[in-house]
């Protein structure tokens, strides 16, 4: 017997290590995707497969075996635990709408999974509670220096602002994991959401962003959802600070090519960016450079 279902606005659809078939890659996803607010959170992995071409051009791929499907679904779940992407996508989204917004994301938005645990990453552990006023930039220039040579302060390298300036402004925009923190006086559950301008070199790496970040109750996003307007508005912040008092980083050799017009994602650019946002120099996070 069938039966008709549709979204309350409680609904929340989720799988765990789903396997779909990508041309020649067998992509293992977990999920959890609120209905009513667009709350995506996922991670996942992919197994490329081998393959041989016929006679006739037609291809033949071999399967991943139940081992290798195994270590796929386990690096999946660990993914989803510890660094899952978090965004917000749609809502009321259909199954194949879900699956192919996550996909979309893997290929050509925020990748396989999320930031990388540091202490001043917003990951579910070692993040002290503090007082957050307005974000901002410390006025010491000095913590810029980072010892895995991917961020520098511009008093010690030769940057082209010009030819930055006249590079095309992209953006890029991540929800972080809730966290206790204070929030006005209260220990509660808080949620960060980024929002980032940056403009940047592909050839060299030198790269300028700019960054608004809105924090709210993490109750609340079911109840206060981003407006398109509250968006549009976060991203005329990080603009103006991107104009006027950008912050710089240097972007490793390795990870240049996700600076390219046409790109499948810029994943690692930009945790690169999210985490020297959350270096937190001087107390305060790193959206600007004051003087």
């Amino acid at each position: 017997m069938s039966f008709t279902t549709y979204y309350g606005p409680n609904t929340t659809v989720s799988q765990k290590c789903i396997w779909i078939v990508d041309g020649s890659r067998r992509v293992c996803i977990s999920y959890d995707y609120n209905t009513s607010t667009g709350i995506l959170r996922y991670a996942a992995t992919v197994f490329r497969c081998e393959c041989i071409q016929s006679e006739d051009g037609r291809y033949a791929y071999f399967e991943p075996n139940a081992e290798q499907m195994a270590a796929n679904a386990h690096t999946t779940s660990r993914r989803y635990e510890i660094r899952p992407v978090i965004i917000q996508v749609d809502t009321e989204l259909i199954y194949d709408n879900i699956i192919s917004t996550i996909r979309h994301e893997m290929c050509r938005g925020y990748g396989c999974k999320g930031p990388r645990r540091l202490a001043s990453s917003f990951s579910n552990v070692d993040i002290e509670a503090s007082d957050y006023g307005s974000d901002g930039a410390s006025s010491d220039n000095s913590f810029l220096t980072d010892d895995d040579n991917t961020n520098h302060d511009e008093k010690s390298v030769q940057i082209n602002w010009d030819k930055l300036n006249r590079k095309t402004a992209r953006n890029m925009r991540y929800i972080g994991i809730s966290k206790v923190e204070n929030y006005f006086g209260q220990h509660i559950p808080v949620t960060r959401e980024f929002f980032i301008t940056f403009k940047a070199d592909k050839k060299n790496g030198q790269l300028i962003y700019g960054a608004a970040v809105s924090r709210r109750p993490t109750h609340d996003f079911e109840k206060y959802p981003m407006t398109d307007e509250l968006v549009e508005g976060h991203y005329k912040t990080a603009m103006a600070r991107l104009d006027k008092a950008p912050m710089y980083l240097k972007v490793s050799e390795e990870f240049r090519h996700q600076l390219k017009k046409n790109v499948p994602h810029r994943e690692d650019v930009m945790y690169d960016i999210i985490n020297r946002i959350n270096k937190r120099g001087g107390g305060r996070m790193a959206v600007r450079f004051f003087n």
